[in-house]
């Protein structure tokens, strides 16, 4: 291996995808959790607030501010795991 350099963005990470949502968009997210030793899949609904980054080891990553529908609480979301919910 001869002088291998790692790959650097200009953009965080997950960039691409939160710069797709809006302010008010309606979001989901899976969480997986074992329920009867079965792995059972949930998905949670919010409502998009904005975004931020944070720097998580030596890349710079992005979040989405959520306002969960079931918890009414602001939550930090991995900006990969958010998707847009289809709407009328």
């Amino acid at each position: 291996m001869q002088n291998q350099k790692m790959l650097k963005s200009n953009y965080p990470f997950g960039s691409t995808i939160t710069k797709e949502f809006y302010k008010g968009d309606l979001v989901y997210w899976v969480e997986w959790k074992v329920l009867d030793k079965k792995l059972t899949r949930f998905k949670k609904l919010g409502v998009f607030l904005g975004q931020m980054s944070k720097f998580v080891g030596n890349r710079e990553v992005m979040y989405g501010i959520v306002l969960c529908s079931e918890t009414a609480c602001s939550l930090n979301i991995l900006g990969m795991r958010l998707k847009k919910e289809e709407t009328n």
